[in-house]
């Protein structure tokens, strides 16, 4: 310890880091220019108003473009469902219609409308189904003109879809043709298979 009983450390003096001739104007910047140092720079908040605005114009700059690839995503797949329930093959046939169904753009139900006069059965009861389904009234004319189809399976299935989608109109063409006997009043019996 030192004669006047202070610590070595108080004892010792600071540096001065500013010029001599200037001495007020130098412990005033040394010290600001310490502050600075010591203290993490300060992060502007934006106000909410800011904020706002800019959260908005963000999701409207990305809403915009997945609304087009969507639509162009939606025509490729609808020309190529198109192609694929007109196919030959009535496994691809079926597939085409059970993926038009899912499709919620009205163009799929033209196509599937237009799939009711295929000349395979089964094709045509599974679109009435789907058209059922999909409850779209835009169908309801073309399951009516079904109603007078050869197959009385391929009726059955339209006058199902016809009552699910509902309606005056529907409604009307189910109880005609039930009069007409063009629907069967129970399903036939199966045989029972022997054991």
């Amino acid at each position: 310890m030192s004669k006047s009983g202070r610590s070595p450390k108080k004892e010792s003096k600071p540096k001065k880091s500013a010029s001599k001739t200037s001495s007020g104007k130098a412990s005033k910047i040394s010290a600001v220019e310490k502050t600075k140092k010591q203290s993490p720079p300060k992060k502007k908040v934006p106000s909410k108003k800011t904020a706002t605005k800019k959260s908005k114009t963000k999701a409207t700059k990305k809403v915009r473009p997945s609304r087009k690839v969507v639509s162009v995503e939606t025509e490729g797949i609808l020309q190529e469902l198109e192609t694929e329930i007109k196919s030959d093959d009535e496994q691809v046939c079926l597939g085409a219609i059970e993926r038009l169904s899912r499709l919620e753009d009205s163009r799929a139900t033209d196509l599937l409308t237009q799939g009711l006069k295929d000349g395979r059965q089964m094709v045509r009861i599974h679109i009435a189904a789907q058209l059922g389904e999909r409850k779209d009234p835009k169908a309801v004319d073309a399951l009516i003109e079904s109603l007078e189809d050869e197959s009385v399976f391929v009726r059955q299935t339209a006058a199902g879809a016809l009552e699910n989608i509902g309606g005056t109109k529907a409604k009307k063409a189910v109880t005609k043709a039930e009069k007409e006997g063009l629907l069967l009043d129970d399903l036939p019996e199966g045989r029972r298979l022997s054991e």
